[in-house]
């Protein structure tokens, strides 16, 4: 990756002198010592700080920093732009990333650069009375007036802005003559919209009964007590397309080039990272009369159409096209972990993803260890390079009423163990979650991350070699391998065949949205199972090809019907490329079960490898100067130190004062050490 050829810039916009060796600095988060970690928003409040020396001051002790510093989101960020430029200038080797909402923006901020259709509308309805072209507050009569809301939003006190457009002779949205309004006020019995004139940079027009047509905007928040809602982004492939021919993906790909290439504003940042894009459109899954309409026709489609999602292949398309825009020299990443699985699918097109909270928001007990894995691994596997995942830790207690969610607390040990997932996966750490001494406004650093008092970033030096499920040392309960699977697996909706060295699964039905294979009868002698799998797939016949497909184990008693309360799943993705998931479940209380393996959609997938240990997944990785040990399951876990390591001894990291000092005690460790449940442990080689 090439770093960076900014200094003219910068030298013209704050006359800093920047030298040639600055303007090549590797950047630490993708070539220094594990743990690589970096500050995440914390930063961003450079806009507010009394000078730049105080702010940098705070934020120089990582490998680098993320924030937002634009007003797609936040009004205000934007003046972010210059400190962090500087920040960069001065920190080369540190990243200085963009933080950018992939779903939507405010339509304040430079929304006059996308056509009406653009925007992602819900289903509308039509305006059954003139509408004279007036500046003033109008009362408008609609055929359904239930598809529009007051009242709304993430503190339930905003309402719907709405698009105004004529009907085509086909009775469909004529986007190209529309004009934006803000909604008042909706009387449901008289069937009526109280709405102001003329909003977003849009000029009144008047439209004749029967002939106009209504529809609110899919938006999403606001993020902020003093931000408006952000209006989605149509990244369909259906997205209605404006004059020159261009779609929302046009539009929006080239304004991020324009910021972030070498003329822009944003030319000294490494890349960006979308906070949330997702493969289905926002609203598709509510259970309302109104939905997401991505090819604008004015009905409700969710973004599948004749069978094919074609917002997610859209999402997909639009990464394409800024990859091509931003070149190789900018990291791109967007979020990749969410409990419903909705994640983009931008394999092999995006540097890697963020973890919004790991495994997920509110998995304080990292319950979904083995998907939190399976999700990172995969990414490292499939990405761009270079391969670029990170973990954001943070937690949150489900949210109650119109107000923002609160942090959970945690122990130390899943701080750990949540540090521990991030180098054992090859992915860089930042966090919301501060330890104890530290605020939101303070940016306190977690001991794991620089030794302790040692205060050293990438202390551990690099990895030694990959990470060691030690779990799958155990004897393989079943004793067949590749073709010799196949008699051991049975569907009623699955083609179950050899190919070569694989097993070759294939759905009975054209068209299956998926293929369901079960190995029954596992004996489980104790309360711990793992599972290996290592599979490949073809690619869904009507997706992008980047688009990977999942794949969910899960585990019930044998024999019995599956319920939510009885089966424990979880998720990993196949594509073309062999890889090998790892599906780790801890509390299994059952003499015998069965393994339920699920793929999406009904395309040919190839099965080379399973294997099932009656062991927990704990984990270990050897570094050039140090050790991290993990242990996921609900039970003490034994290390035998000296079989593993004959002739190296290892000790304990020394706590700062404020942290844990318990545990991180500085102490020499020697023979056998048992870890806690759900805990991890940092050690420095002697």
């Amino acid at each position: 990756m090439r770093r960076l050829s900014f200094a003219a810039l910068l030298l013209a916009l704050l006359g800093l002198p920047v030298s040639g060796a600055a303007a090549e600095a590797p950047l630490q988060l993708l070539s220094a010592g594990y743990p690589r970690a970096f500050f995440f928003r914390l930063s961003e409040r450079a806009y507010a700080a009394t000078s730049y020396e105080t702010w940098s001051r705070e934020f120089d002790g990582l490998m680098g920093i993320m924030g937002k510093a634009l007003d797609e989101e936040v009004p205000g960020r934007g003046a972010n732009v210059e400190f962090f430029s500087r920040f960069k200038s001065t920190h080369p080797g540190q990243a200085v990333l963009l933080h950018c909402n992939g779903n939507a923006r405010d339509p304040r901020f430079e929304g006059q650069r996308f056509f009406a259709g653009h925007w992602l509308h819900h289903n509308g309805t039509t305006v059954t009375t003139g509408v004279a072209a007036t500046a003033d507050e109008t009362v408008i009569t609609v055929a359904d007036p239930t598809l529009f809301e007051v009242g709304g939003g993430r503190y339930k006190n905003s309402n719907d802005d709405v698009a105004l457009c004529a009907l085509d002779a086909n009775g469909r949205p004529d986007w190209t003559q529309c004009e934006q309004v803000q909604l008042l006020a909706v009387d449901r019995r008289a069937k009526t919209l109280r709405v102001k004139r003329g909003a977003f940079g849009t000029a009144p027009r008047a439209f004749s009964a029967g002939q106009a047509y209504a529809a609110a905007h899919v938006s999403e928040g606001p993020w902020g007590k003093d931000s408006h809602l952000l209006w989605a982004y149509n990244y369909a492939t259906t997205c209605p397309r404006d004059a020159q021919g261009r779609t929302c993906g046009d539009i929006a790909a080239a304004h991020l080039a324009e910021l972030l290439g070498p003329h822009g504003p944003l030319a000294a940042f490494d890349g960006l990272e979308f906070d949330v894009m997702f493969d289905e459109p926002t609203g598709a899954r509510a259970r309302k009369a109104r939905g997401p309409d991505c090819d604008g026709d004015g009905k409700r489609d969710n973004g599948i159409i004749g069978g094919v999602n074609v917002y997610g292949n859209g999402v997909v398309a639009f990464c394409r096209q800024l990859r091509t825009a931003l070149g190789e020299n900018k990291l791109i990443l967007a979020d990749g972990s969410f409990k419903n699985e909705n994640q983009q699918r931008a394999f092999g097109v995006l540097n890697g993803i963020e973890s919004e909270g790991w495994p997920h928001l509110q998995d304080k007990e990292i319950n979904d260890w083995s998907g939190g894995l399976n999700r990172h691994t995969f990414w490292t596997a499939n990405s761009r390079a270079p391969a670029f995942n990170y973990i954001n830790h943070k937690f949150t207690e489900p949210a109650v009423g119109p107000t923002d969610p609160k942090q959970a607390e945690v122990g130390f040990n899943i701080h750990r163990l949540v540090i521990a997932a991030a180098v054992l996966t090859d992915s860089a750490f930042t966090y919301v979650q501060v330890p104890p001494g530290g605020s939101r406004r303070n940016p306190a650093v977690w001991d794991e991350l620089v030794a302790g008092t040692a205060h050293r970033t990438g202390w551990l030096g690099q990895p030694t070699g990959p990470s060691i499920h030690l779990g799958q040392r155990a004897e393989n309960r079943i004793r067949a391998t590749g073709p010799a699977l196949a008699p051991l697996l049975s569907g009623p909706d699955a083609v179950i065949a050899t190919d070569g060295n694989a097993v070759k699964l294939v759905a009975r039905a054209p068209g299956a949205d998926k293929i369901t294979v079960l190995l029954r009868g596992i004996a489980t002698a104790g309360p711990e199972l793992l599972v290996t799998l290592r599979a490949r797939a073809d690619p869904v016949k009507t997706s992008v090809p980047e688009r990977a497909r999942l794949v969910h184990a899960a585990l019930r008693p044998a024999g019995g019907a599956s319920t939510e309360a009885e089966s424990r799943r979880f998720m990993s993705w196949v594509n073309p490329r062999d890889f090998t998931s790892t599906f780790y479940f801890s509390d299994v209380n059952a003499p015998s079960v069965d393994l339920e393996l699920t793929f999406e959609s009904g395309e040919p997938v190839w099965i080379s490898a399973l294997t099932i240990h009656a062991a927990a997944d704990t984990m270990l990785r050897e570094f050039e100067h140090g050790l991290v040990l993990a242990n996921p399951s609900l039970h003490p876990q034994a290390f035998d130190l000296a079989a593993l390591f004959p002739g190296k001894s290892f000790r304990r990291l020394q706590a700062t004062p404020s942290q844990d000092t318990a545990v991180n005690n500085g102490a020499r460790v020697t023979g056998t050490i048992e870890l806690a449940p759900k805990d991890a442990l940092f050690l420095i080689r002697n």
